[in-house]
């Protein structure tokens, strides 16, 4: 978390840690029917880079992308995120973001116009379920999601914008995960979607495990009935 001091191990005592930040915003995943790909590009250029001593500790003022290094030519390094208001959202100003997901584009305009006014923000929720029980059911187990997905699979990004935790949000845990090779298949065997969904390892500098959805058009009907599921307040 920022402001908070760290300190790190498993590195040479005998050469500085050099530690690159990048300030990018990420996008958040696409639909699983979208024709792009959530690609992130092996080398980022980064905003800035300090040195530390090995046993140094450290806080970070910024939120972001860090990347750990003792060598900047090597493909090797530890990569982290240092975020304010996480795993669990709880800001308005935080909570817009991953309601992407779920919102038509002028209700997520009007979601980040209200930025710290809980009554604006509060006015846009109701309006998309339709009564205050609903947005009351909706945000609790909305962001309910949101926070495992940030727990599970945090990466080079928010968990919430990554293309694993798009689907667990909205399609919520599957029954099955298995790996084959370079893939890792969840498979849904529920009451409200039955289907699977095949991701491929997309390796990068921050983070070797990341994951991408192989996406496809048949997947989109089922993606908008959940989502007009989640609109109702249904889970």
């Amino acid at each position: 978390r920022m402001n908070e001091p760290a300190s790190f191990s498993g590195f040479d005592s005998d050469r500085p840690l050099i530690i690159s930040y990048y300030a990018t915003n990420f996008p958040a995943a696409s639909p699983p029917f979208s024709t792009a790909q959530a690609r992130v590009s092996p080398m980022l250029k980064p905003d800035s880079t300090f040195a530390l001593k090995p046993d140094q500790s450290a806080s970070f003022l910024k939120q972001g992308l860090y990347l750990i290094q003792q060598d900047t030519a090597s493909t090797l390094g530890l990569a982290f995120r240092v975020e304010d208001d996480y795993p669990k959202l709880g800001k308005i100003e935080t909570l817009a973001g991953p309601m992407i997901y779920v919102c038509e584009k002028k209700e997520m305009e009007k979601l980040r116009a209200a930025r710290g006014d809980k009554t604006l923000f509060d006015k846009t929720i109701i309006s998309i379920t339709g009564n205050t029980d609903r947005a009351r059911i909706f945000m609790r187990n909305y962001f309910r999601r949101v926070e495992q997905a940030n727990q599970l699979f945090s990466s080079y990004k928010e968990g919430w914008k990554t293309d694993r935790g798009m689907m667990y949000i909205i399609f919520g845990p599957p029954e099955e995960v298995y790996r084959l090779g370079d893939r890792e298949v969840w498979e849904y065997k529920n009451n409200n979607v039955k289907g699977r969904f095949i991701f491929t390892r997309a390796s990068t500098l921050f983070d070797p495990e990341n994951y991408v959805l192989i996406r496809d058009k048949k997947f989109t009907d089922t993606w908008y009935q959940m989502v007009d599921l989640w609109r109702k307040a249904r889970f």
